[in-house]
């Protein structure tokens, strides 16, 4: 028997595969503790150097003294070795876990730790709104994921993908793609005036 990284040499799609066993386990993790509608999972990645007394709220680095801790959520945790704790920010109120269960947050630990994930994956709070906007990343990207139920199975959905039911059955609008690299000022332009944000007169 040929395993591969074992008695084979890895391929890329070796690697690709074994994230996506990670990613369809997590799937299942987040459906069964009905953790889906308000939590999803997010690739930890640096943004930038923030000055001290700063942290990231929403996209800018905020100073901490003029920040409205009543109005503040976390939007991004990573686990540490005390638990999960946010490194990115959102203005509003905290999400309502009442519905998801108690014991979920222990195992998603768990399983992180087990697979040695918890410097590679971050636990994201859902912002609904969020779907259907255009988000322009600059410099280092950004992915995401959220979970959904199909014919009572998990399904893994990038960040911004719509769905909906169909006469023929599931389709996917939006694969939830990052857009191609914008190499210049007119790329930028263009996807703008394409996307109805700005008029070109």
């Amino acid at each position: 028997m040929e395993v591969a990284g074992l008695n084979v040499a890895l391929a890329k799609e070796d690697l690709e595969e074994s994230f996506d066993i990670h990613i369809s386990e997590l799937a299942t993790l987040f459906v069964r503790h009905n953790a889906h509608t308000v939590l999803g999972i997010h690739l930890i990645h640096g943004h930038f150097a923030i000055p001290e007394q700063t942290v990231l709220l929403g996209t800018n680095a905020t100073s901490i003294p003029s920040i409205d801790l009543d109005n503040i959520h976390g939007h991004i945790f990573i686990l540490t070795k005390k638990g999960f704790y946010p490194y990115e920010y959102q203005v509003g109120v905290m999400p309502d876990l009442s519905q998801v269960s108690s014991t979920f947050l222990v195992e998603l630990a768990g399983f992180l730790s087990t697979n040695g994930l918890e410097v590679i994956v971050g636990l994201q709070v859902l912002d609904e709104s969020s779907y259907g906007v255009l988000k322009l990343v600059l410099g280092q990207g950004t992915t995401s994921w959220r979970f959904e139920v199909e014919n009572s199975e998990p399904r893994v959905c990038s960040q911004y993908e719509s769905h909906g039911q169909t006469s023929t059955g599931h389709e996917v609008y939006n694969k939830g793609s990052p857009h191609p690299k914008l190499g210049t000022f007119q790329d930028l332009k263009d996807l703008l005036t394409d996307a109805g944000i700005v008029t070109i007169a």
